[in-house]
């Protein structure tokens, strides 16, 4: 199954997120190929304001924990943080295993 991750920092959260952003990456890196996208959503000047990531999980509870461990959320990082199971639709890649 495929979930999306959409963290937001808190304002004026830039230092927060560099001091954090090597265990983030690290820990979204560890899922493999089970990592499919991710990226950060910028402010109008193009500064790293939240995070979106995609990410195959098993199910809730797994997608669920595995939120839970990301350095940005244990460490304050983010404001708030949904988690939503998604399904690829358009553009999908052929090759793409949920």
């Amino acid at each position: 199954m495929l979930f999306i991750v959409s963290g937001k920092d808190h304002p004026n959260g830039i230092a927060a997120r560099l001091e954090h952003r090597s265990g983030h990456r690290a820990h979204y890196e560890n899922l493999g190929d089970d990592l499919i996208l991710s990226g950060p959503y910028l402010d109008a000047k193009g500064e790293p304001i939240g995070s979106m990531i995609v990410m195959r999980r098993e199910d809730q509870t797994a997608a669920e924990s595995y939120v839970a461990s990301d350095p940005y959320v244990i460490e304050n990082v983010f404001h708030s943080v949904t988690l939503r199971r998604w399904d690829w639709f358009m553009k999908r890649p052929d090759d793409l295993v949920t």
